[in-house]
């Protein structure tokens, strides 16, 4: 078996320009992920009780960033009106920003098979900003990903997964529910702003 997969991938790996599509495809995935985070840190906000509780203390018109080392992909995120607001696929001024140091490293933490925790802790981040800011940030993070993700998934990347009572599974419920249309009003607003 394990020989027919290492010929595949020889086979692949002899693809003209497959490191150039390859890390082309890390960027486009790792782009979409960003994007459905910072939808669903606007979603989470909007309804989530413990969210709301998390970020009462920030100030007002607080940024933060989240991106990959050294071009890209970036998304800002602004605390107002005891929300978050997403504001696009760009650096707007933040005062904190994560800033994973390659495509492999953001990839591990966006497709779930590593934590933002453990990602701290192994230097796959860095910090730009205030320490306090960015545990604030990683608090909200996991937050977010309590009402995003299914439970199996929320097993494997946290030490002690959430518990999650009635009431917080309908509002996930209703996050999952609204997470489409928000994407879509978002890649619009994408668009023309690109335009």
């Amino acid at each position: 078996m394990d020989f027919f997969i290492e010929k595949g991938l020889a086979q692949l790996r002899a693809i003209p320009f497959y490191p150039v599509i390859q890390s082309r495809s890390k960027y486009e995935l790792i782009d979409m992920t960003l994007t459905v985070m910072g939808v669903a840190f606007e979603e989470v906000s909007k309804r989530a009780q413990d969210l709301k509780q998390e970020i009462a203390s920030w100030d007002e018109g607080r940024r933060c960033g989240l991106g990959v080392l050294p071009k890209g992909p970036f998304i800002t995120l602004e605390k107002r009106e005891n929300r978050i607001f997403y504001l696009g696929k760009r650096k707007v001024d933040p005062h904190m920003t994560f800033l994973f140091k390659n495509l492999d490293s953001a990839l591990l933490v966006l497709t779930t098979q590593m934590s933002a925790h453990q990602a701290l802790a192994e230097s796959r981040i860095l910090l730009h900003g205030q320490v306090s800011y960015g545990m604030e940030l990683n608090r909200a993070l996991a937050i977010v990903e309590t009402y995003l993700f299914p439970q199996s998934i929320l097993n494997r990347i946290f030490k002690r997964p959430p518990t999650m009572n009635l009431y917080h599974l309908a509002i996930k419920g209703i996050i999952y529910a609204t997470m489409g249309p928000a994407l879509i009003k978002n890649g619009f607003k994408c668009t023309l702003k690109k335009q």
